[in-house]
């Protein structure tokens, strides 16, 4: 098996997620998932935390460019109306890739008058890999009230990731957030489907939310699944000139350039599994199901 694993090249990840995340119906899902879903599931509980805690701290493992973590601190910001007038954040954001966090350092230096009137946020960056945070972690540290991996848990160990975050990073009480593919999405069955075949490049980006609610079923964790966000994905990969078609191809197989660095029976295999994921609207377009869960982890509750 020859190529690259997507994930170790990122602006190629980059590019083919943008492409991905064009090709669905309404965008990105983590921001309504967290706008719709989680502010109701985790309001009550982490409003008292906003309340008797200043700051209030949250580890962001993975953070990218920050669009999803500012999403998340407005919404934090909406759930106790009245109850804290103005909110103090800090937020330790752990992300390797120095342009992904010069992008979040850009959006961090120019919230939206919104959300500067309502928050002060001190951030501290760390451009490193989260093996590496884990490794050096001091041990007398902050504890934190929130840990949310909203686009990362798919490359860390999940139960090694979830039990350092449960025991080592949370304080007394505390929330993770995990947002990750459905157990049903056609994402995680090509996963299953090729593992077996020795044509999954990187076995974590295939990562489905019932791997996260084992670790806490094991681990006798109080959790929920909220019912996350389902899109359709417009799935041009058929057409081997398109450009689009390609990038979104790279990010389903989590290769890069996978149309010439698989052999051609590979990628024929590969092109009928998302044939037969696939169904047509009434223009012919070919749409396939992809879901996204949002897994919620709390410590000390009761």
């Amino acid at each position: 098996m020859s190529g690259r694993s997507l994930v170790t090249c990122y602006e190629s990840y980059l590019l083919s997620l943008k492409t991905c995340y064009a090709s669905l119906e309404q965008g990105n899902p983590v921001p309504e998932c967290i706008k719709d879903h989680v502010a109701t599931l985790i309001s009550d509980y982490v409003g008292e935390l906003l309340e008797d805690h200043s700051p209030f701290c949250i580890l962001g493992v993975g953070s990218g460019d920050g669009s999803n973590d500012l999403s998340f601190i407005e919404m934090l910001t909406k759930i106790s109306p009245g109850r804290v007038e103005n909110f103090q954040f800090f937020q330790r954001t752990i992300e390797p890739d120095e342009n992904a966090l010069s992008g979040f350092r850009a959006k961090a230096e120019d919230l939206p008058s919104s959300l500067k009137c309502r928050v002060d946020i001190d951030f501290e960056w760390l451009p490193i890999p989260y093996q590496e945070y884990v490794e050096h972690k001091k041990k007398v540290d902050v504890k934190f009230d929130v840990v949310h991996f909203f686009h990362s848990i798919y490359y860390v160990d999940v139960e090694t990731a979830l039990e350092h975050c449960y025991e080592k990073e949370l304080g007394a009480k505390g929330v993770i957030l995990c947002a990750i593919s459905g157990e049903e999405s056609a994402f995680v069955k090509y996963g299953k489907a090729f593992s077996s075949q020795g044509l999954i490049l990187n076995p974590g980006a295939y990562h489905s939310s019932k791997e996260v609610t084992d670790v806490a079923k094991k681990n006798g964790w109080k959790y929920v699944e909220c019912p996350g966000e389902t899109r359709l994905c417009d799935i041009a990969i058929f057409d081997g000139s398109s450009v689009e078609g390609n990038h979104l191809l790279d990010f389903l197989t989590h290769w890069v350039n996978v149309s010439q660095a698989a052999s051609q029976e590979n990628l024929q295999k590969i092109l009928n599994f998302w044939e037969n994921e696939c169904t047509e609207n009434c223009h012919g377009k070919k749409k396939v199901k992809m879901m996204l869960s949002m897994v919620i982890i709390f410590k000390g509750c009761k």
